[in-house]
């Protein structure tokens, strides 16, 4: 059932960059992070799900970067929450391979969950207020600014997976 889930959302994610732009190479990418993020559900692998997010974000933003549609913040929203979703069901499918869960646990760690998409969205919304303000005063902002900054967003997500995925020991009660 775990999978199922993780399936659908790999779905919703892939769909996102070929609603933006219905274009060829756009197709052709969002095709390939279906199978590495379908193999990594189907294996219960975080890595593989990890890069076939990956591959369906950087899809998505060479869509939205190639169609230039209005900003969408609930497209946006939407779309990392389906994200963050998608690994933590795949991590906690992997932690408890083959165990019967008991409504108790399941509906402990769907409120984690949530309490994580809530404080993701929160998040979102303050940093785009945050980008309102400066986006006048910084509207000179040059390319290599934004790609450094890009760069750096996604080597702390990058260390955040492998801390995760490498860390000992039992999950802790927090």
């Amino acid at each position: 059932m775990m999978r199922l889930a993780a399936a659908a959302l790999v779905a919703v994610l892939v769909a996102f960059p070929v609603a933006a732009r219905p274009a060829a190479p756009i197709t052709w990418l969002a095709v390939v992070a279906l199978a590495v993020g379908g193999v990594g559900v189907s294996v219960l692998s975080v890595t593989l799900v990890t890069i076939g997010g990956a591959l369906a974000l950087i899809t998505y933003a060479l869509a939205l970067v190639l169609a230039q549609p209005a900003i969408d913040l609930v497209a946006a929203t939407v779309f990392g929450a389906t994200l963050v979703l998608l690994l933590a069901l795949v991590h906690f499918a992997a932690h408890v391979r083959g165990a019967i869960l008991g409504r108790a646990v399941v509906a402990g760690q769907i409120r984690r969950w949530l309490a994580v998409v809530a404080a993701g969205v929160v998040t979102a919304s303050g940093l785009t207020a945050g980008g309102a303000l400066l986006g006048p005063v910084l509207g000179g902002a040059t390319l290599p600014m934004v790609v450094v900054t890009a760069a750096l967003g996604a080597l702390l997500t990058a260390a955040g997976v492998i801390a995760l995925t490498t860390r000992e020991g039992p999950p802790s009660d927090s």
